[in-house]
């Protein structure tokens, strides 16, 4: 058995073919080759087999849906900030994808980018090992402690996704000062963190404005420099501020993944008081109801976490043609618990359509942000149902 606890590859030909369908069609839906994108998982990736697989019950079939879900709404912060601050792909020169793991977003980004213009980083050197051979990129090896790792730079753009958001406090300060380091004199550093409104339950904001609590996903790296940390708005503008007097920086809450808060913080010079990033919306079946019409009642959530901006529309596409389209008209307070402090509240939908049995339904989560969320169900088989109960003939 390998550290990550699996014993071999995951092939995503191997998981549930309806959900396989799910992950092509959602590829497609952003320009992807869903071949290039689905090479196998490698069983030492512990974000995928210690932190999404057992999230999802050891499902492989939903969580290799959501590994592609995630990735997706990664890419979707990080090309609003390559669009937004750099004037777009076609104006990049190298990128640097630091805490890179086994290139989940090495993934999309080589088919975005030329191979040459992708650098990743990774304490795992296996993993960039990998990254290297599958989809040759450059990769620069890491080291527990900046001070061990060394790297040219002059990079666009330095993306970070969830490594400050595990780092105590000394080493938070030390690694933002290299990695901003290594932008290029038009370049910007993008980090997420877990902001304080997510601190668990049980657990006070240290003084400092850092907080960090010693456990993580990883069964490797020592606790002492990899945890779970949870920070303080002041306490990241100060240690920018420290690595990059007079910094042009934003924050954008709920940036990344679920949770996470996304910084984005220019080279000397760069200003990004214009930078506008939205976070991609959310939402799921929760129901489909048989009805005695032949019909299906489906009903559902969805969410932007957008400050000042609404899921305006819910377009329902049956085997990739328009079916109809709702406008939600509920407010769900109960899903909050799953997004706390969020900048809106959830809301639900309900609709009834006649689908063929096994079709694909999907769901086109509308924001007035301009971005749209997808959900995914197959049609259910219709069963055979008798009505027995009230009706208008007993008033006739």
């Amino acid at each position: 058995m390998t550290d990550a606890g699996q014993s071999r590859d995951l092939a995503f030909d191997t998981i549930d073919p309806r959900y396989l369908a799910f992950i092509r069609d959602y590829l497609g839906r952003y320009g992807l080759d869903a071949d290039r994108f689905c090479r196998p998982l490698p069983a030492d990736d512990e974000m995928f087999f210690k932190a999404i697989l057992p999230n999802y019950e050891h499902d492989v079939s939903i969580a290799g849906f959501k590994f592609v879900e995630s990735t997706l709404r990664h890419f979707d912060a990080y090309r609003q900030i390559v669009d937004g601050a750099l004037g777009g792909f076609a104006n990049l020169g190298t990128v640097l994808d630091f805490a890179s793991g086994w290139g989940r977003l090495t993934r999309v980004l080589e088919q975005t980018l030329k191979p040459s213009q992708i650098f990743v980083g990774d304490i795992y050197h296996d993993a960039v090992a990998w990254q290297e051979a599958t989809f040759g990129v450059t990769g620069v090896f890491s080291a527990p402690d900046p001070g061990g790792f060394e790297h040219a730079g002059g990079h666009d753009l330095v993306f970070v996704g969830s490594m400050f958001s595990h780092l105590p406090d000394g080493l938070f300060q030390r690694w933002l000062a290299k990695l901003h380091g290594f932008l290029g004199p038009k370049g910007v550093l993008a980090f997420s963190v877990h902001d304080q409104a997510i601190l668990p339950a049980g657990h006070a904001m240290d003084p400092s404005g850092l907080t960090y609590l010693r456990f993580s996903e990883s069964g490797s790296l020592d606790l002492e420099i990899y945890g779970m940390s949870y920070v303080t708005e002041a306490y990241v503008g100060a240690a920018i501020e420290a690595v990059s007097p007079g910094a042009s920086w934003r924050r954008f809450p709920k940036g990344l993944y679920e949770n996470q808060d996304l910084y984005v913080v220019g080279a000397p010079g760069v200003d990004l008081s214009g930078l506008k990033l939205a976070s991609t919306p959310m939402g799921g079946f929760e129901t489909a109801t048989l009805l005695p019409t032949g019909e299906t009642d489906y009903a559902g959530w969805a969410i932007e976490r957008t400050p000042g901006r609404e899921i305006s529309r819910v377009s329902v596409h049956v085997d990739g043609r328009l079916a109809l389209s709702v406008v939600p008209d509920r407010e769900r307070p109960d899903v909050l618990a799953a997004f706390p402090n969020a900048a809106n509240s959830p809301v639900g939908w309900r609709f009834r359509l006649q689908a063929p049995a096994g079709a694909m339904v999907r769901l086109h989560l509308e924001s007035s942000s301009g971005l749209t969320g997808y959900a995914y169900a197959e049609a259910p088989a219709p069963a055979a149902m008798t009505y027995s109960g009230w009706s208008r003939r007993a008033l006739r």
